[in-house]
């Protein structure tokens, strides 16, 4: 059946992230936090844990700012890294949702096990952390908080209803997800409200029916 394009928007069961939240810093922590959801993971050896409303308390912590997804994690030797959303710019719409490009990202390191490696595993490491910093600087990304928009018109007019209602990483194409290979651990620890898909490309255009067009 094809989807009322006309009338998602005013669908209130479609799933959304959220637009903005709160990173959480504790000596033994990082805690991402929404309104009503939370997840941390662990800076000695990068485990996740799902929190339930009220357990985290934000008088304890060491610092506390905004960050606007979890773009992903991936394990190197000392421990886990986790990317962030640090900044955005709003650039459009995608069929009435708001598309955001990516302006920064940031590794959050939990690689307290740096300590225990070896001299040659350390030089690895500080490697690894280079090529880090050369992701963090990846040009060219953007994503939504409402809709996923790695498909175009033709294939949403195939999917059935409540495919919206899905979270944003199960409605993206994986072939066009740029970090779909670090979203996996997240995708484990079902901590869907915070899974952003990102697509990267250039906006050559946007059509008057308010679809951009992607390289």
């Amino acid at each position: 059946m094809k989807p009322n394009t006309s009338t998602e928007n005013n669908n209130n069961n479609n799933f959304k992230l959220q637009s903005e939240l709160e990173l959480l810093e504790f000596h033994d922590k990082f805690v991402i936090k929404s309104v009503d959801q939370a997840f941390s993971i662990d800076r000695s050896d990068g485990t996740f844990h799902k929190l339930l409303h009220g357990e985290v308390n934000l008088e304890s912590a060491s610092k506390v700012s905004t960050v606007f997804g979890v773009a992903g994690s991936i394990r190197l030797l000392a421990g886990t890294y986790l990317l962030v959303i640090t900044s955005r710019k709003e650039v459009g719409t995608y069929l009435g949702y708001p598309v955001f490009r990516v302006m920064s990202l940031k590794f959050l390191s939990c690689n307290e096990g740096l300590k225990n490696l070896t001299n040659q595993q350390k030089k690895d490491e500080e490697y690894f952390q280079t090529l880090l910093r050369i992701v963090e600087e990846t040009p060219g990304l953007y994503y939504s908080y409402e809709t996923d928009i790695t498909l175009n018109l033709q294939r949403r007019y195939k999917m059935a209803d409540g495919w919206m209602r899905k979270p944003i990483w199960k409605q993206a194409d994986p072939r066009f997800v740029w970090n779909r290979n670090i979203l996996e651990e997240l995708i484990e620890n079902k901590v869907d409200e915070f899974i952003m898909p990102l697509l990267q490309g250039n906006i050559l255009s946007m059509c008057l029916s308010g679809t951009y067009t992607f390289i």
